[in-house]
């Protein structure tokens, strides 16, 4: 018979609710922001340069460089931001949205197998990488520099995503698949740690979007061999 990991894991029609909420609150309030009133052209130009420029992280982004690069002029670009925090702050949000529309939402939430869907969500994110190399390399240049410079409000953003994430991957798990004697939401967790641990161990603070993919054939083989002891240390 087939059972959920644990009661408390979140069922998937709550589940779906709070997406849906989590991405309108984000959804709108980018809409909100007077940028958006801007010809979709122009912003995107400053977005798209921002967000390059970001990439080199906060400290050393140069907003003479993004208005170069937009061309726009400085006071344009304060008059809809105010502050390079400002500025910054709305390509994070952004980006976290993007991540919602071309990711989460693809996440089959149908898959009862929680390893199988870790590692679909990781084949996912991977390709995604390829479509959006610039949405990537800004995302984890940002993780990297929030991790030495902690900063509650843009933490939030990463933490929100991150956590539709996990409760996309634990909603309506199969729990009758782990071992007699393992606590289901026990293996859960060591499932998702892994996993995001080893996403974790081969994020570099110097390392552009270009460097990762040259390496994504190793990730491949080497995340492979960690699913396979998984399944065989945790699934009957």
């Amino acid at each position: 018979m087939t059972k959920r990991v644990n009661d408390d894991i979140i069922p998937l029609t709550r589940l779906v609710n709070m997406i849906i909420k989590g991405v309108m609150s984000l959804h709108e309030d980018l809409e909100s922001h007077k940028i958006m009133a801007m010809e979709p052209e122009k912003r995107d130009r400053i977005i798209n340069a921002s967000m390059k420029e970001f990439s080199k992280g906060y400290k050393s982004a140069c907003t003479d460089t993004i208005v170069r690069e937009a061309g726009i002029s400085k006071g344009l670009l304060f008059h809809y931001f105010g502050t390079k925090d400002g500025l910054y702050s709305f390509i994070l949000k952004n980006a976290c949205e993007m991540i919602y529309n071309e990711y989460l939402v693809l996440i089959d939430l149908q898959q009862k197998d929680l390893i199988e869907k870790m590692w679909q969500m990781t084949l996912l994110k991977m390709d995604l990488s390829y479509k959006h190399p610039a949405l990537f390399e800004f995302l984890a240049k940002s993780y990297v520099e929030l991790q030495e410079n902690p900063n509650e409000e843009f933490t939030e953003y990463f933490n929100k995503t991150r956590s539709v994430a996990v409760e996309k991957a634990l909603a309506d798990v199969d729990g009758s698949l782990f071992k007699e004697g393992i606590d289901a939401k026990k293996a859960a967790n060591i499932v998702l740690w892994t996993l995001n641990g080893y996403s974790t161990s081969q994020i570099g603070a110097d390392m552009s979007m270009e460097d990762y993919q040259k390496e994504y054939a190793r990730y491949i083989e080497e995340l492979k061999e960690y699913i396979d002891i998984l399944r065989k240390t945790l699934y009957k």
